[in-house]
């Protein structure tokens, strides 16, 4: 057998032109690349044409030519445009949040009456666990009325510890859900003070101030409230915001309620009543009907006000350079002014020298 280096100084020497080679060898190239594109495997049996003159058992296996196939969500993927039932879980209400609280119960709690938190935080939890299904359906006989949301009362911590005080003390009964509308500017101040009675100075605390009667005093003094949130809601005028409240209203020795009439309870003491919730609500078909509902940040927006009307301190170096602007301004003016004169002087200058020594005709 000869060895490899047999063939080292073999040298194949051909007729044709390197270039010639190299052209017929792209060619090749391309053709090959061609065929392999159009030998491309389908992603079914049949081709469409055979498929429709076979039995029909035999289309199975094949894609329908009429119908587009539906492309399968990856799991990866998100839902860009949600359901319904995806828009009301992902909507809820602040409380719901807060307390963690299902919105498809359709019975109340009543073992949660049972129990007598000490602290404020843990009543109102308690409190809206037990009676959140009557809040959210408070208005369903309103079929114009959309309730937008429910949400935390910002109370003021004195008039916690007096609802507090009285609640410990009455270990009885529990407090009855109630409702209170009013005006916006009278939920501010029960929010700061709490209820007042009309005439009447607050019994705690002095800086409250003494309300006039606004609605009628019918059924005596006290604090007017409701069982419904349809009889409350006539009372908002300016705002779409009604007060959830917790009402111990006082009982005679048979147990009944002394001040109440029909769904009006009337309340004789400020600290048997506490706002706890605010229900936000919305009129679908009569739009001249929406009010701008309460908001929290409002008292925020007045001490800005109230400090806009106090004096502004500010340092030597921003007026430094304030003054340091303001003079090279003004003398940016005066020279302006300078060369505009000096123009006008050379102008007059020259009309006077053309007319002195202008030659006489």
């Amino acid at each position: 057998m000869a060895s490899d280096n047999f063939y080292d100084g073999f040298d194949y020497n051909s007729s044709q032109d390197d270039v010639e080679i190299e052209y017929q060898i792209y060619l090749f190239e391309i053709r090959q690349c061609s065929k392999a594109k159009k030998l491309r495997i389908p992603s079914y049996r049949f081709s469409r044409k055979a498929s429709k003159s076979q039995h029909p058992l035999i289309k199975i296996d094949h894609i329908d030519s009429k119908r587009t196939v539906e492309i399968e969500q990856k799991i990866f993927r998100y839902t860009r445009y949600p359901s319904k039932q995806a828009k009301n879980i992902i909507k809820g209400f602040e409380c719901d949040k807060q307390f963690q609280t299902k919105s498809d119960c359709t019975q109340p709690n009543v073992s949660l009456q049972t129990v007598r938190p000490h602290d404020f935080t843990t009543f109102r939890r308690h409190f809206y666990r037990t009676n959140h299904q009557q809040i959210k359906s408070s208005l369903k006989h309103r079929t114009n009325i959309e309730i937008i949301n429910i949400r935390l009362a910002p109370i003021d911590k004195s008039t916690q510890n007096d609802f507090m005080k009285r609640f410990n003390e009455n270990t009885s009964y529990y407090p009855h859900l109630v409702y209170h509308g009013t005006k916006l500017t009278n939920i501010k101040s029960i929010l700061r003070y709490g209820f007042l009675i009309p005439n009447q100075p607050h019994p705690t605390n002095s800086k409250a101030p003494i309300i006039a009667t606004q609605n009628g005093s019918s059924y005596g003094t006290g604090i007017y409230c409701s069982e419904t949130a349809d009889y409350s809601l006539s009372y908002t005028n300016t705002t779409n915001t009604l007060l959830v409240c917790a009402a111990l209203p006082k009982r005679n020795e048979a147990g009944s309620i002394e001040r109440s009439h029909g769904n009006i309870l009337v309340l004789s003491h400020v600290s048997e009543i506490i706002p706890l919730f605010l229900i936000d609500i919305q009129y679908l078909s009569e739009s001249n009907l929406n009010k701008p509902w309460f908001n929290q940040q409002y008292p925020l927006k007045m001490n800005i006000k109230e400090d806009a009307n106090k004096p502004l301190i500010i340092s030597r170096k921003y007026l430094r350079k304030v003054l340091n602007y303001m003079k090279d301004e003004v003398q940016k003016n005066r020279r302006y002014r300078g060369r505009r004169n000096n123009r006008h002087k050379i102008r007059r200058e020259d009309e006077y020298q053309v007319r002195v020594f202008e030659p006489f005709s």
